[in-house]
């Protein structure tokens, strides 16, 4: 597998994660979830996610994206231990810091991507795709 696939799987497994948030932040608004800031950063984090990933070309990741998945993390993993703290809704921080450790694996191989290409682009040998 070269590295160009890779870079779709990644591209499309981001845009799953955004669609996923969306759905969970329209579910949290329609069951009126009690803390506003969490369901309406959800709907904006997977929005984002979204327009990064239709956007940018999955042939070049840029530095942004990976910034961008570190964000989304950090904000569901803090979203899921304050839900669980203030308003002990165990299933809903559970789901929230399921989904912030899976953007923590997505982010990892976002970097290991952009490692990766920066390697082949500037010694000049190609991965053989």
């Amino acid at each position: 597998m070269c590295i160009k696939d890779s870079r779709r799987f990644f591209c499309l497994a981001v845009g799953l994660l955004g669609l996923i948030l969306i759905g969970l932040g329209v579910y949290l608004l329609a069951t009126f979830f009690p803390l506003r800031f969490i369901t309406i950063g959800t709907i904006v984090a997977g929005i984002l996610l979204l327009i990064l990933c239709c956007l940018v070309k999955c042939n070049k990741i840029p530095c942004v994206f990976c910034l961008l998945l570190t964000l989304v993390s950090l904000y569901l993993i803090i979203s899921g231990i304050l839900a669980i703290i203030f308003i002990f809704s165990l299933i809903i921080g559970l789901i929230l810091i399921g989904l912030g450790v899976l953007s923590v694996l997505l982010t990892a191989v976002c970097l290991i991507l952009q490692l990766c290409g920066v390697t082949f682009y500037k010694t000049g040998s190609s991965p053989g795709c």
